[in-house]
């Protein structure tokens, strides 16, 4: 039993001990005949003269009611003597899905059981945790308080539940009386919602709720800044290309010389690294005809960029110098093919004088013809 259905038991308890009072029934008159409650008045009939004729003798009682009276009488539960009902619930405000306890205290005379029964609710509104329980308050059971631990599912439901209360007297007859059960007030877990949700129209995204004007303006920015991004793109790959067209040939030339020499004091030949090397030699040397003639990059075979030397009429004797290191280079670096020093230290004298002699000619070709002769004209 919960903390509530104890609480619920102690105050039932309380009001039993009270000196017991039948709430089904009205004040008694003073004659001490006491009149139901439910029963409702006779209509009395409507007032007629009085007859000048005497009236007829009165039945004897035992004809005074039909038989169908008396059975229609009978079907109607009667509370026993000295019946008297107090409901009660605790606590009296809870929240969805609490629990809470509802009972009644009642006083029956002595010898008399009791049993509570709550129907089940068929739209699950609410509903009885475990069974209902009965606690008899003296020793001669005439008082009992009855309590049920339940819980509700929905707000705004009403403050009193129906139920029944069956009575087994010593003679193990059962009469079942209807009884009001106290309901706690059911509050919404969420408050209210005070602004109420209303649906919109629909409106047009397109029409009156967009300017043109601002429109407008948008798309030309957007197509503005476009514009000017492609034109900054443009202007930066320019930039790399006529850097790339302009570089300056005594810079490759300087490189070449730095590999150059470079091969000249690693100690490779001292080592026997002709790999090593000769692909020194070779950097330097495709990487200086790179330079001066895009045309015959670093990608191609010997057998092409010797024969594109030719094809640029390059003098015969640079062209075959140039294929000797370039087959030499390509022997020691794919074939492994080993070199004697002096040879190897002479092939390497031969790579920088094929540098310094080629830029030098390539400066005199392109030099006009009559500058000789104006550079000797005296001011």
């Amino acid at each position: 039993m919960t903390r509530a259905a104890a609480l619920l038991l102690a105050l039932l308890a309380t009001l039993a001990a009270a000196p017991a009072r039948a709430q089904d029934s009205t004040p008694a008159p003073r004659t001490g005949v006491v009149r139901p409650r439910a029963a409702e008045p006779r209509a009395t009939a409507p007032v007629r003269p009085r007859a000048t004729r005497r009236r007829p003798a009165a039945r004897p009682a035992t004809q005074a009611s039909s038989p169908t009276r008396d059975s229609a009488r009978a079907a109607v539960p009667t509370p026993p003597p000295g019946f008297s009902v107090q409901k009660r619930v605790e606590p009296d405000t809870v929240t969805v899905g609490d629990r809470f306890a509802t009972g009644v205290a009642v006083t029956v005379p002595e010898g008399t059981r009791v049993a509570l029964e709550i129907a089940k609710d068929s739209a699950d509104r609410w509903r009885v945790l475990g069974a209902i329980s009965a606690t008899p308050r003296d020793s001669a059971r005439s008082r009992w308080v009855l309590a049920a631990n339940m819980v509700a599912w929905q707000p705004g439901l009403p403050d009193s539940l129906a139920a029944t209360l069956r009575l087994t007297g010593p003679d193990r007859r059962v009469v079942a009386l209807p009884v009001m059960l106290a309901f706690p007030t059911v509050r919404a877990v969420l408050p209210a919602d005070s602004a109420q949700w209303r649906v919109r129209p629909p409106h047009d995204v397109w029409g009156s709720s967009v300017d043109p004007a601002r429109m407008a303006l948008l798309v030309a920015l957007i197509v503005l800044a476009l514009l000017l991004l492609a034109l900054i793109a443009w202007w930066i790959v320019r930039a790399i290309r006529r850097r790339r067209a302009r570089r300056d040939p005594a810079t490759a030339r300087e490189r070449a010389l730095a590999l150059l020499e470079r091969a000249r004091t690693s100690g490779f030949i001292e080592a026997g690294s002709w790999k090593a090397y000769y692909s020194l030699i070779a950097d330097a040397l495709r990487g200086y005809i790179a330079v001066i003639e895009p045309a015959l990059g670093e990608d191609l075979t010997t057998s092409e960029v010797i024969a594109g030397m030719r094809a640029a009429g390059r003098p015969e004797a640079r062209v075959d110098g140039l294929e000797h290191l370039l087959r030499v280079s390509d022997l020691a670096k794919f074939a492994r093919h080993g070199r004697a020093p002096d040879d190897a230290r002479r092939d390497l004298d031969l790579a920088r004088e094929w540098v310094e002699a080629y830029a030098a000619e390539r400066d005199a070709a392109a030099r006009p013809a009559d500058a000789p002769m104006a550079a000797g004209v005296a001011p």
